[in-house]
């Protein structure tokens, strides 16, 4: 067995697991090619499709080339973006039909926001959401119909680095499984980023394979995405990271108050003062 086909097998297990996991504290050429949007509009890429490059004069990061991508490197520049700048983001799985994993992100130096929401495509429905804010992290737990707030000491670098994590997952199972081509560059935002198309995927039997990633000058993966078909059923990913607007906040989920409040209640049941 090839080392990429033993790869894929071990891509294959995190994705069933992924179905019980939890958040713990553009007929074009597959190079302008890209899956259905599933995003919320103020996520999806500022990419423009026209505003295609040649690569004849474009400076590679360390660890990208025309031909490949050192996943090592890779993930060490993506994850400590996503650990230390203003970030938003967002990522998507669909590994079976009415099963999957979406993920939102958002973080400054002040305050970070990270939501999972997860379905088996039987029967659970988990959403996990974490707020850290003034030291304090506020959460919200919901499974099926059942819901519990809490509130407690935390901190938003812990947070980031586990929400970092969790993000990067998904855009390592689209790098693990599929072999990409440097094709052009695009300009998005100002910036000039290098295009990749997917090649090839180490999925035995899959056809429809559709997937692209983009990365920018620093060797952090901004867009990895990646959709195919196997034995009739489709499979998607799709991972998208920006950073914030200059002096932008995160902005406070609408159910903090009820966090707030449930931690002041339980606090005075205790005996004790209120979260703060």
């Amino acid at each position: 067995m090839s080392q990429r086909v033993r790869a894929a097998a071990a891509v294959a297990l995190l994705i069933l697991l992924a179905g019980c996991g939890g958040f713990v504290p553009g007929g074009p050429a597959p190079s302008d090619a890209a899956p259905p949007d599933s995003q919320p509009p103020e996520h999806r890429s500022n990419a423009t499709a026209d505003a295609g490059g040649r690569l004849g004069d474009v400076s590679f990061p360390d660890g990208f080339s025309r031909t490949g991508i050192d996943i090592a490197t890779a993930r060490e520049r993506s994850v400590a973006f996503l650990r230390t700048e203003p970030v938003t983001g967002v990522a998507v799985e669909r590994f079976r039909a009415g099963a999957y994993a979406d993920y939102e992100y958002d973080a400054t130096s002040e305050r970070t926001r990270f939501r999972l929401d997860v379905h088996n495509g039987y029967v659970d429905v988990t959403r996990s959401e974490v707020y850290v804010d003034g030291g304090v992290r506020y959460s919200r737990s919901a499974r099926n119909r059942d819901i519990s707030f809490d509130a407690s000491n935390g901190s938003v670098a812990a947070t980031r680095y586990r929400a970092a994590d969790s993000m990067w997952a998904v855009a390592s199972r689209v790098l693990t499984v599929a072999e990409f081509r440097a094709v052009r560059t695009v300009d998005q935002d100002g910036e000039r980023l290098i295009r990749y198309a997917a090649t090839a995927v180490a999925v035995r039997n899959a056809t429809e394979v559709d997937g692209y990633l983009t990365v920018d000058r620093d060797g952090v993966i901004r867009e990895a995405r990646l959709a195919y078909a196997q034995a009739g059923e489709s499979k998607q990913f799709e991972y998208v990271v920006a950073p914030r607007s200059p002096g932008s906040e995160v902005a406070p989920p609408a159910w903090l108050p009820a966090a707030s409040a449930n931690a002041t209640a339980e606090a005075g049941t205790a005996g004790g003062g209120p979260v703060c």
